[in-house]
């Protein structure tokens, strides 16, 4: 597998990623929320969106905004974010998250980073688990609401 940049004939393929993989959150089909998702080309312009390939196949992608973009939600200047975490719903839970958060780990690291956060829904179970193996801790203070009945929980792994 490898993780690397996306090319834009890719960001059609990573839209659809996206909105598979969130459609456990209840969200209506024409929520906003779901345009967001599916606008990578957007997004590729104020942080780096990278792909899991397997293969000929993109089965898997992650959000990296860099320090001082429009991107970071939850993130103070030492640390790291990542967002938009999603793996194809047919090939999860064969190490593709894993091997994104690795990137990311890596990355933040590299770039001297001393935490790494991220928001997550409370409807994304599996990806809690990854998380929680991976050593990150919920930390909910820093939980914010997104809409008034939907909070997101802020996890964090310390670097040091």
């Amino acid at each position: 597998m490898e993780i690397r940049r996306a090319r834009a004939e890719e960001y059609g393929r990573i839209a659809d990623i996206l909105s598979s993989a969130y459609a456990p959150s209840g969200l209506a089909p024409g929520d906003d929320y779901y345009e967001h998702l599916r606008d990578v080309a957007g997004r590729a312009v104020g942080a780096e969106v990278w792909v899991a390939v397997d293969g000929p196949d993109v089965v898997g992608t992650v959000t990296w905004p860099p320090a001082g973009s429009a991107h970071r939600e939850v993130a103070a200047d030492d640390e790291a974010e990542f967002r938009m975490l999603a793996v194809d719903p047919s090939v999860q839970g064969r190490g593709v998250g894993r091997a994104l958060l690795d990137e990311v780990v890596n990355r933040a690291r590299t770039e001297g980073f001393r935490r790494v956060v991220l928001s997550t829904a409370f409807w994304s179970t599996a990806a809690h688990r990854l998380y929680a193996d991976y050593g990150f801790v919920h930390v909910p203070d820093r939980d914010w609401p997104v809409y008034p009945d939907l909070v997101l929980q802020v996890y964090a792994l310390e670097l040091g």
